[in-house]
């Protein structure tokens, strides 16, 4: 299996025969807020500094595309509006249509969507552990992680079975589901991993099987908006 390397510029290069891109939809004011935002709910759209932050990852995979031998290069995005939109600038970006799968949208949060995280920690934190740790756990109207695994694994074998270059815009929860299931790590131990907003993370794949994780949490091309 080949190995990822990096440059004489010490920047990552992706190979392996199919190339996963997995790029987090940037802020809204949800985000800014600590609310629960998951698929079902208000679906609210990037604020000014989401829609830059999308810009900015855009041009920073078209960087990583342009240096590395990608094949077909493809952009999908989950449903909700988010992802819809940095997924939109990664397409106009490197110049393809945007396509849809709704198995890659945030897990449903039922009746939490839109209430505080830390307020939530504060009055109920057993049941806020209960959602990182149980995977069927689940809020009245909401899903588990059990079924958000499913459905997103659904998402990562047909993205997959595309080959070439696969650019997804998309959500925290789902992209740990992704990291831990080609790591092997517990869903617990998956929220140790960090995915922050318009990050970029990669994976390769190969035809015996073989996966690698290039990079996680890119978000050098974010350091220009602080």
């Amino acid at each position: 299996m080949a190995e990822t390397y990096l440059s004489d510029e010490t920047v990552p290069v992706l190979e392996g025969s199919t190339r996963l891109v997995i790029v987090r939809h940037g802020v809204t004011d949800f985000t800014v807020a600590h609310r629960m935002d998951g698929r079902g709910g208000a679906d609210p759209a990037l604020n000014a500094a989401g829609r830059a932050q999308a810009a900015a990852a855009a041009e920073a995979v078209a960087e990583l595309l342009a240096r590395s031998t990608t094949g077909e290069v493809r952009v999908v995005s989950s449903s909700l509006r988010r992802a819809q939109e940095t997924g939109e600038a990664l397409a106009q970006r490197l110049g393809v249509e945007r396509e849809q799968d709704r198995d890659w949208d945030e897990q449903a949060f039922g009746d939490w969507d839109g209430r505080s995280l830390p307020a939530l920690a504060a009055e109920v934190p057993e049941e806020v552990a209960a959602l990182r740790t149980d995977r069927d756990y689940a809020r009245p109207g909401g899903e588990s992680r059990r079924d958000l695994d499913h459905r997103v694994g659904a998402a990562l074998g047909r993205a997959v079975a595309l080959g070439g270059t696969v650019v997804v815009a998309t959500h925290r929860v789902a992209i740990m589901s992704v990291l831990c299931r080609v790591l092997g790590v517990d869903h617990e131990r998956g929220w140790s991993i960090a995915t922050g907003p318009a990050s970029l993370s990669a994976v390769e794949f190969w035809p015996d099987g073989g996966v690698q994780v290039a990079f996680v949490n890119d978000t050098h091309h974010l350091l220009h908006l602080a």
